[in-house]
């Protein structure tokens, strides 16, 4: 595992509660990497710790749900059982429930 990837685990265990969602730019600006929101979703691809490393709450932009390794009825399942609200697989009330 790199240190990257070692530091986005951390930041999204440590920071994002439940019940909240983190853009893969967000995440990316949280470690201190602003321009590398690419390699987070790569990281969050790679993720061997979920979902105790809640890589379910990091969302695209625009409030998609963007993939999952998993299943992406998994991530909804996930995501609902915290009180977020899916809808045709992107986040309702997405501003007001992101993190940064």
């Amino acid at each position: 595992m790199t240190l990257f990837q070692q530091k986005c685990y951390r930041a999204l265990k440590d920071k994002i509660p439940a019940g909240k969602v983190i853009t893969y730019a967000g995440l990316a600006k949280l470690i201190n990497h602003p321009n590398d929101y690419r390699a987070v979703g790569s990281a969050m691809n790679k993720n061997p710790f979920a979902p105790e490393v809640p890589c379910h709450r990091v969302v695209k932009s625009n409030g998609d749900l963007g993939y999952f390794s998993e299943n992406i009825k998994i991530k909804i399942k996930r995501l609902q059982k915290e009180g977020v609200e899916v809808v045709n697989n992107k986040i309702v009330d997405f501003e007001n429930i992101t993190y940064l």
